[in-house]
């Protein structure tokens, strides 16, 4: 009976304290807040979002931002609502992490969100940080013919950019050295791409034609785009290393083929919530540039006929040995395929191999394309085949790309693996590192195909073997700092990220979970940097840009591997990390983290 009455005693007082807390925010004018009522709780704290949205634009000066009717959608929509529309993009992104006040819980849900006065410049500063750092990510990635990536980033910091506050105002230091305002100068470096990219065709097999695409005369290293097929444009295609594919109507001719380069990404757009946001606000952007004439009459072929090319300098491991009889095993499979005779071929795969070439061809509608000149090497009893490119195409929503292959074959020639194989870019930034073992540098390679690899065909099993298994994991979101009765007192808003420690099983669980929901995964790596550890034999630290997207979720940020390959047979998995945005104190979490 005490404890019960200790209890309402309790509430009631919490109850007053959170009145008291309600009536001073209200009161008081360094506050501004938002006030919402739903029968959920949800549905209360949107509404209480779009209040303090309503009255966050009325303290901004729309003046310090660009002119409404050049940069909003909307059609006959006044001025006043284009603008709560554009700072309701923030709202989205930004907002949901104000403090927040339960005052009366469901079925009659009622919210309080606030934030301070002088914490709304902040909002804006945070965007224009991302706006700068997309600007830098597209221009290491145009350094590196990364089309597709430099594209993306130039467009989706360019859209952001006409967010913010005084954007007609923000200036970079350019690789030239010099500064400038990005409202001019992301337009002219898109435009500068565009100048830059050629396309020729090659060949044509059935109805399918062959397209090269480089930049700066160097194949492309990724690149996306759609091609006008006579009545309409078609879906996006994606090249890789230099090599696509144009799908022609029935009787159409390879002649006078025309191909848009994507820049918009507007499909992508849902792994960031801002850019989505404004995405839906701010006008396209549209450049002349984009759309580019091919060139040539492509060769007929009745299918691929693969030789042996000189090994470049990047694999260090050139070899004198005869492979003749692996490419002649090539030629059969690659006849196979075009035929859609898998049986005729089983004989050449081990069981393993079969599961995985069978999940590869179920991935897409798979047929070898250009590189006929493959390369191969030898790695303990295994021998690798690289250099082979195949195209596939999505059953559900038409997209068609190009990717490198990898094939492994064991003792007795037979295909043991099938893989996704790195870029050439990202190849050579391994097989050059001179000061590491020929081995490792095989091994890190392959294990890097291997991740690719399991998260686009959804491998739970390799996940599970791959990673260590107390391995650190650490997932990082944008939340609110827990806050104490002092905290409260003084509403102290705080956005930090929350850095969350998982077991591996904890891990596989929700990763199983995400497996089974999506049809479909997709992983860019925009940027990688890998680093030896300067202990701990052959262990690495491996920092990557990734964008991730699905066809129920997507997001952008950091991710961090530190992977032991002390055992050729067995690399694994000891820290993984991730993190939505870099740090402003650290950046992103390294080596140097965790030993």
């Amino acid at each position: 009976m005490i404890r019960k009455i200790l209890t309402i005693v309790l509430l009631a007082v919490g109850l007053q304290i959170q009145a008291q807390s309600v009536s001073q925010i209200k009161a008081d004018e360094s506050y501004i807040y938002g006030e919402g009522w739903g029968t959920t709780l949800k549905q209360a704290d949107q509404s209480a979002l779009q209040d303090l949205t309503s009255k966050i634009s009325v303290t901004v000066n729309a003046s310090s931002f660009m002119d409404m009717e050049e940069i909003s959608k909307g059609g006959k929509i006044d001025a006043k609502r284009k603008f709560e529309n554009l700072i309701n993009t923030y709202s989205q992104a930004t907002l949901t992490n104000t403090q927040r006040i339960l005052i009366k819980n469901e079925p009659d849900a009622q919210v309080l969100r606030y934030i301070k006065v002088s914490e709304v410049d902040r909002i804006f500063d945070g965007r224009k940080a991302k706006v700068l750092d997309m600007v830098e990510s597209a221009i290491r990635a145009e350094k590196k013919a990364k089309i597709d990536d430099a594209l993306r980033y130039y467009y989706w910091s360019f859209e952001l950019l006409k967010s913010l506050q005084h954007a007609n105002e923000v200036q970079l230091v350019c690789p030239d050295g010099k500064r400038r305002l990005l409202i001019t100068w992301i337009p002219e470096q898109i435009n500068e791409i565009f100048s830059n990219i050629r396309v020729a065709t090659l060949s044509q097999t059935g109805d399918e034609v062959e397209i090269q695409v480089t930049y700066k005369d160097r194949p492309v290293n990724s690149f996306d785009y759609t091609y006008f097929d006579g009545m309409d444009w078609s879906n996006i295609y994606s090249a890789k290393d230099g090599h696509g594919v144009i799908d022609l109507r029935p009787g159409q001719i390879a002649e006078n083929l025309r191909i848009k380069c994507e820049y918009q990404f507007a499909g992508e757009a849902h792994i960031d919530r801002e850019i989505e946001g404004v995405m839906n606000i701010v006008d396209d952007t549209p450049f002349r540039g984009a759309y580019i004439n091919v060139k040539g009459h492509p060769r007929h072929v009745q299918h691929e006929t693969f030789t042996i090319t000189q090994q470049n300098a990047a694999t260090a491991i050139a070899s004198t040995d005869n492979y003749d009889d692996y490419l002649s095993i090539l030629n059969v499979i690659s006849k196979g395929i075009q035929q859609k005779n898998y049986a005729s071929i089983l004989k050449y795969f081990t069981i393993r191999g079969d599961e995985q070439f069978q999940k590869l061809i179920n991935y897409g509608r798979a047929q070898f394309i250009g590189n006929t000149d493959v390369q191969f090497s030898r790695l303990g009893d295994k021998v690798i085949c690289r250099g082979l490119t195949m195209s596939f195409r999505f059953r559900n929503n038409n997209r068609k790309f190009v990717e490198n292959i990898v094939l492994i074959f064991d003792k007795q020639k037979r295909i043991d693996e099938v893989k996704f194989g790195l870029g050439k870019e990202a190849y050579n930034d391994i097989m050059l590192k001179g000061a590491w073992s020929q081995d490792a540098r095989i091994i890190l390679a392959n294990f890097m195909e291997d991740y690719q690899t399991a998260y686009a065909l959804k491998d739970i099993d390799f996940v599970r073997n791959v990673f260590d298994d107390n391995a650190v994991i650490i997932t990082g979101r944008v939340t609110n700092r827990p806050r104490n009765a002092m905290e409260r007192s003084q509403y102290i808003d705080s956005k930090i990220i929350k850095y969350n420690r998982q077991t591996k099983n904890e891990y596989l669980r929700n990763l199983a979970h995400c497996f089974a929901g999506n049809e479909y995964i997709n992983i860019r790596f925009a940027d990688n940097d890998i680093i030896k550890a300067g202990k701990g034999g052959e262990t690495y630290g491996i920092q990557i840009r990734q964008d991730y997207y699905s066809s129920t979720y997507g997001d952008t940020g950091y991710l961090f591997l530190m992977v032991d390959v002390n055992n050729p047979d067995n690399p694994v998995i000891k820290v993984r990390t991730w993190q939505p945005e870099k740090d402003p104190d650290f950046g992103v979490y390294g080596l140097s983290d965790f030993f």
